[in-house]
């Protein structure tokens, strides 16, 4: 399955008693040297790391902002594994932006001629990335403990999601709770070599135990609608 040629949607709407979520496939249309000179004019803040569950700020992108190689002065990849990111939550510059502030775990990030994200890292930084991966995991699990109305597992090799919702759940934290999991697991498929990643996701009513949603995701769109409650 070649996750390049999905196309690219975000779809999060909440309905009566409905939800339809989707994550970000990002498509072609659409961490680095401690000082990498770039010639570029200093962004401005607009959410600090602590506002942020990935730990890093983000910035207001200047309109010539430079997403391929070409914005390292210095690229030097000797000694770097490189990977393909098919599925992000927002579109590629922010993206990679965002990135390229986490020198602790990528050292290049940018978009090939191909429009393709490529990210660059020694082992270290890919070790840290996937600890980061499953502790993000780890920390919306904790969440879903505490919520009386939905409940999320995963299982240890981070390719199966399993989820029991009721009709009145917050659709909008649901969906917000899964969307983390679900790049959280394709990250941690990824830097552990596995390019064709998939997640298999099965939701059930959290009352009756019908089955809500029997996907492989990013293959197939995660949706729960007010007509899928309905045809329960």
């Amino acid at each position: 399955m070649k996750k390049k040629n999905i196309m690219g949607i975000i779809v999060i709407a909440i309905l009566v008693i409905g939800i339809v979520a989707a994550l970000v496939i990002y498509k072609k249309e659409q961490v680095i040297p401690e000082k990498t000179e770039t010639g570029e004019e200093e962004d401005t803040i607009i959410l600090s790391a602590d506002e942020n569950s990935f730990g890093m700020e983000i910035k207001k992108i200047n309109e010539n902002y430079d997403l391929t190689k070409d914005y390292y002065k210095n690229y030097d990849n000797t000694g770097l594994q490189k990977f393909e990111i098919t599925a992000i939550y927002t579109n590629a510059t922010d993206f990679i932006k965002e990135i390229r502030g986490a020198t602790e775990y990528c050292q290049y990030i940018y978009l090939d001629e191909e429009k393709n994200i490529i990210i660059e890292l020694n082992e270290k930084q890919k070790e840290k990335w996937i600890k980061k991966a499953e502790k993000n995991i780890s920390n919306e699990l904790e969440k879903t403990d505490e919520d009386e109305l939905y409940k999320i597992s995963v299982s240890d090799d981070y390719t199966e999601v399993n989820c029991q919702v009721a009709q009145k759940a917050n659709g909008l934290t649901f969906t917000a709770e899964l969307m983390i999991i679900f790049f959280n697991s394709e990250m941690y498929q990824i830097l552990n070599g596995n390019a064709e990643w998939s997640i298999h996701v099965v939701a059930k009513d959290l009352s009756t135990g019908g089955e809500l949603v029997n996907i492989d995701y990013p293959k197939e769109v995660f949706s729960i609608t007010e007509e899928t409650w309905d045809n329960l």
